[in-house]
């Protein structure tokens, strides 16, 4: 495994074991689920196993076609694996679970058939259509920025959490009994960082707090290379989406901070050339390492969102 390139879906899943192999101390490999095709849904975490410790999820790979998310999870979850002693205490005193990639078969369906394809394999009316995960989550499911049409790249499928892999992280985020602090999903392109929510015009009832994590992750990736990545509620500065996943972390998972990272480029739109993968996962990672010294120096309020 490198970074020099994009790799197909068993090289991902193959690091993820050479990392438990190799640190055994931190890393455990797992599978959380299986997709439609049967392909796992395999995870990482990298823990000091310190009972103490907040818990931190980044997923990618939702959307088949944008490569470039699978490469930085993976980019940061090896830096993090093969760094950890010399870490920051901020990043080493969290429990940290990789998702490399939600959509599995989409994923694999873009190396071998079609580049653009966004969509898991779900079939309906007699074809193989697919759904878009990110407009599966029950949370504002169904509003504007999805799309009841199976033919449509927005599908948000027949009912929520209807497709395996969306129910995979439903499940790990609220009925693994574990409490996370952050998530993180990170998809392309675009460059922003979005923080919930995204079905309505409503802000949040942290988004003064959701705001100032993604100022510091956005300054931070400035700082790294001078990179600029906007920041901001989904319908200011892209546009709305119903049911997706960050939104269903906040406001149904009660995840405190929940971030969506559009990674680069607006140049070159999802086909990100192979040279750039490096450079745009030690960006992230330094934007990932701010937000966690944010988190550890700003009290958090135990106060929970609201439903709407």
């Amino acid at each position: 495994m490198n970074w020099n390139n994009y790799h197909r879906l068993d090289v991902i899943h193959s690091l993820l074991d050479d990392l438990e192999y190799d640190y055994p101390s931190i890393c455990t490999s797992g599978i959380i689920g299986k997709s439609l095709e049967g392909r796992d849904l395999k995870i990482l975490k990298i823990s000091n196993s310190d009972a103490s410790n907040a818990c931190v999820w980044m997923d990618a790979g939702i959307h088949a076609r944008e490569w470039i998310a699978p490469a930085v999870n993976t980019y940061i979850a090896d830096h993090i694996a093969r760094n950890f002693h010399e870490l920051p205490t901020s990043v080493t005193n969290k429990d940290w679970y990789f998702l490399p990639v939600v959509n599995p078969d989409g994923y694999e369906y873009s190396h071998v058939r079609d580049r653009m394809w966004r969509k898991n394999r779900a079939w309906h009316g007699g074809q193989c259509v697919g759904v878009d995960l990110n407009r599966n989550f029950s949370y504002g499911y169904g509003g504007p920025g999805s799309s009841d049409n199976p033919n449509h790249a927005f599908f948000r499928g027949p009912e929520p959490f209807s497709e395996p892999e969306s129910c995979a992280v439903r499940d790990m985020l609220s009925s693994s009994g574990i409490s996370f602090k952050v998530y993180i999903t990170l998809h392309s392109y675009g460059q922003v960082i979005l923080f919930p929510f995204a079905f309505t015009d409503k802000l949040c009832p942290d988004y003064i707090r959701l705001l100032e994590g993604a100022t510091v992750m956005s300054k931070a990736i400035y700082d790294c290379n001078g990179n600029i990545y906007k920041v901001g509620i989904s319908r200011d500065v892209m546009y709305g989406a119903a049911g997706t996943s960050n939104d269903w972390s906040y406001g149904a998972a009660h995840i405190p901070y929940c971030y969506l990272i559009e990674l680069r480029s607006k140049e070159h739109k999802f086909r990100l050339p192979k040279e750039e993968i490096e450079e745009t996962g030690n960006e992230i990672l330094n934007c990932v390492k701010a937000l966690m010294e944010f988190l550890d120096n700003r009290p958090l309020e135990k106060k929970e969102p609201t439903e709407i």
